[in-house]
């Protein structure tokens, strides 16, 4: 055997005596010190209830922006899979980047046949019911003495949403060369769409009954919009003038940070 090897083994042999010794020691005092891995789980979580609350950030806003903000309430059926039901409204606006398209082609009249822009449709109430997948359960070391322990989870699950639109193109309401009123849809009633919601969070434990989530949250929904429709023509009675909806107007993702509490009973 090399003296390397020689050198490895009783290293080796030194890191595992103390570790025995500190493992003996933690036992003849009753105490549970976790220094390097997760040893017991500390907060139990199955056939347990939980309620909470959360707010949703959009990451990058681009026509569109939403805070959405949700009450929570979930039943653990086991340690890693949980079933949850969210129910909010979602604060939402258009961006200043959309005000700068509508006043870029407010007074054009170049352009007699527009197509809309996709991704306005803008979410208010909404409730989703989904699964939690939960199996990893951890430790994060923030100070010497101050273990958190944590679940990284997988959240899936659809419901619906009311929405509303406002176009940056069609105008049928003018004033001289200004834009006074935009078309709207799903003002009076709403327009409910399927929704489809996906998530990635970690919750952090603070006390056995208390919980901080942080998570990336994406909300989907099929979009719409017109295509081809006779500018010159748009009239408050006529506000499409000719247009159709696209046949491809795919599917909008907004993508949030939410920032929630858990109270688990």
């Amino acid at each position: 055997m090399s003296v390397r090897n020689v050198f490895k083994m009783t290293a080796l042999s030194l890191v595992l005596a103390a570790g025995a010794a500190s493992a003996q020691a933690v036992g003849e005092g009753d105490e549970l010190v976790e220094k390097v891995a997760v040893r017991n789980r500390l907060y139990m979580v199955e056939r347990r209830f939980e309620i909470g609350g959360n707010v949703g950030f959009t990451l990058l806003p681009r026509l569109t922006d939403h805070y959405n903000f949700n009450a929570s309430a979930a039943y653990n059926v086991v340690e890693w899979f949980a079933v949850e039901a969210r129910v909010g409204y979602a604060y939402s606006r258009q961006t200043s980047l959309a005000d700068q398209v509508k006043e870029a082609f407010s007074s054009q009249n170049t352009l007699p046949k527009i197509n809309d822009f996709s991704d306005l449709w803008q979410m208010g109430f909404n409730g989703v019911v989904g699964a939690r997948f939960q199996p990893i359960y951890g430790k994060l070391n923030l100070l010497a003495e101050l273990p958190v322990h944590f679940q990284l989870y997988l959240w899936a699950g659809g419901g619906v949403g009311s929405f509303t639109r406002e176009s940056l193109l069609i105008c049928p309401q003018r004033s001289g060369s200004s834009c006074t009123g935009y078309f709207r849809e799903g003002d009076n009633p709403p327009v409910i769409k399927p929704i489809v919601s996906l998530a990635l969070g970690f919750r952090f434990f603070v006390a056995n009954r208390h919980a901080v989530r942080l998570e990336a949250r994406t909300w989907s929904w099929l979009d719409s919009y017109y295509v081809g429709v006779d500018r010159p023509m748009v009239t408050a009675n006529n506000p499409t003038a000719g247009g159709m909806l696209s046949p491809n107007a795919g599917v909008t993702t907004l993508s949030q940070i939410d920032l929630g509490y858990s109270f688990v009973f």
